[in-house]
């Protein structure tokens, strides 16, 4: 008897537990609701047929009092969403509109999938500003085109530099040099002609001159020596010396003379009219004391320069007393080079 009752105050408790919750699913406590009814839901919980919903087990008066609860708590409730929804707006406008937010880096950018794994794609250039990649572009051509522009100047004044050297090569060339007869040490007939077939190095002086003159035959003896070391120069040039006194300078005087210097030496000289003509043609200044008396002994005064004649007897280049020895090789070794460049042989 004990277990029955156990059994039958679990089975209330548990009839009352689903009466309950019918309420609370229909909105209603279970303390509103009269003696009776309660007793009417127990006695339906009892039995054995099927399950009624929750507005079925209540008395039809309890289900209609509970409906129009019901419909006047949602007409409470729709003022105070609307008045919700309004306040919402107040605020809103009051804040304003909010600030766009920046757009994020899977926005600005698209993603590629490789795989099946999404990556973003980065930059590498701006898309505008001198580092994108039309400011790089700009820039590149640019450059390009300075760099184009310097190279064709300094070619463009190269060519004017040599044209203009050529120009002055050219004009000397017609107005040094030209025909002449004199005699050599040995009584030997001289002429322009003798100095074809290879350079001449060609120095007006005379046999007294006290300095100046030694000077300047050392140095072309000097170069000579120099233009022999290399297999290329040597024996390609002969130097020459024309006496600019030559009512003094008598072929054996020059002989005489001419063994200070250089083994290389022709020594020329003639009457006063052939001396006067070759200087002309050289465009050599000498004079000569107008009041001499007997064997006086006199200076000559006359222009010191070294005259360069290549195989054709054309001038080439003059050198003045500021030149050394190892600038007239350089020079004179360089003309040489040129000339035989053509085909030439010396």
């Amino acid at each position: 008897m004990r277990v029955v009752g156990t059994v039958l105050r679990n089975s209330r408790q548990i009839c009352t537990g689903l009466v309950q919750h019918s309420l609370r699913v229909q909105g209603t406590s279970y303390a509103a609701v009269s003696q009776s009814t309660r007793f009417a839901m127990l006695n339906r919980a009892y039995s054995t047929d099927p399950p009624k919903s929750p507005k079925e087990q209540l008395p039809k008066s309890e289900a209609v009092k509970n409906e129009t609860s019901n419909t006047e708590a949602v007409k409470d409730e729709k003022p105070k969403s609307e008045a919700a929804k309004s306040d919402n707006v107040k605020t809103e406008s009051a804040q304003g509109e909010k600030p766009k937010e920046k757009p994020k880096d899977s926005e600005r950018f698209p993603s590629r999938t490789f795989g099946g794994k999404s990556e973003t794609k980065e930059r590498l250039f701006p898309e505008t500003g001198p580092l994108s990649l039309p400011g790089i572009g700009i820039f590149l051509t640019t450059a390009i085109g300075l760099f184009v522009y310097f190279n064709y100047e300094k070619e463009r004044v190269g060519r004017e530099r040599k044209e203009k050297m050529s120009r002055v090569e050219t004009v000397g060339k017609a107005d040094v040099g030209g025909r002449f007869e004199l005699v050599d040490q040995d009584h030997q007939t001289f002429t322009e002609k003798n100095m074809l077939g290879k350079f001449h190095v060609v120095y007006f002086g005379f046999c007294h001159c006290p300095d100046i003159c030694p000077e300047e035959m050392d140095k072309i003896g000097d170069a000579l020596d120099l233009l022999d070391k290399n297999a290329d120069t040597k024996d390609t040039v002969q130097p020459v010396f024309i006496s600019c006194d030559p009512q003094r300078d008598t072929p054996v005087e020059v002989k005489s003379y001419l063994k200070q210097f250089h083994p290389k030496f022709i020594g020329l000289t003639g009457t006063v009219e052939q001396v006067r003509t070759t200087c002309k043609a050289y465009r050599v200044y000498f004079s000569k004391p107008p009041k001499v008396v007997g064997d006086q002994d006199y200076l000559v005064d006359h222009a010191i320069y070294t005259y360069l004649m290549d195989p054709d007897g054309i001038f080439v280049e003059v050198y003045g007393k500021d030149k050394n020895a190892q600038y007239m090789a350089d020079d004179i070794a360089k003309r040489i080079k040129k000339f035989k460049d053509t085909g030439r042989a010396l």
